[in-house]
């Protein structure tokens, strides 16, 4: 191994606070070998290495080993997504247009770590209130319909003329039929043909 690791073997034992002689009696290690790998020019054995990654679980091996990410597991910068955002295509339970991913243009992009989301829309009005209120943002991904529906989750329903927020059930009676329930607006059925689109809400972010 090059040199360059016993500057990460030295910041190993910084980080948890120990010289040389305590450090060997905490990693198991003879003093006099940690001693002379640290200090007296020896190159880092990976006796020294496995004793640091089965003692300190918290240091990455492919940091200590080499040299590639943070120090500590967890650390890493995580991965940044970047979402369309659709500000002019609001979610409601009202009558709007529908969406057509490969037609409509962002009104602008989301930047947010690891989100499950394929597209973000904010809310409009007060039926889903108060899970989801008056300019929340939401995530939404998209979802085959053969796969089906969960029961009592919520949805963005695209048909060929609505587009709107629900949580939506199975008809007891009908397998035809969704029901598209929400606290503050009358319940209604759709039938399962007239969906064009189903994406389920993965997310969602708190306006002020």
């Amino acid at each position: 191994m090059d040199n360059s690791i016993k500057e990460r073997v030295v910041a190993v034992l910084k980080h948890i606070g120990m010289n040389v002689n305590r450090a060997s009696k905490f990693l198991g290690v003879p003093q006099r070998t940690l001693n002379r790998q640290v200090n007296e020019g020896g190159n880092i054995s990976m006796e020294i290495v496995y004793a640091i990654l089965n003692n300190v679980p918290e240091i990455s091996p492919a940091w200590l080993i080499a040299g590639e990410g943070a120090m500590l597991v967890g650390d890493e910068a995580p991965k940044v997504c970047t979402i369309p955002f659709y500000d002019d295509l609001p979610l409601s339970a009202g009558h709007r247009d529908a969406f057509d991913p490969t037609r409509e243009k962002p009104s602008a992009y989301i930047s947010i770590p690891s989100s499950p989301a394929d597209f973000y829309f904010p809310v409009s009005g007060s039926s889903m209130e108060p899970e989801f209120n008056d300019g929340d943002i939401v995530g939404v991904k998209r979802v085959d319909r053969s796969e089906g529906i969960v029961h009592g989750a919520v949805y963005m329903v695209v048909t060929n003329e609505n587009r709107m927020i629900k949580r939506c059930y199975h008809d007891n009676n009908d397998p035809n039929l969704i029901w598209c329930v929400s606290p503050n607006y009358p319940s209604f059925p759709i039938n399962k043909n007239d969906v064009c689109a189903l994406f389920k809400v993965v997310n969602r972010i708190e306006t002020f």
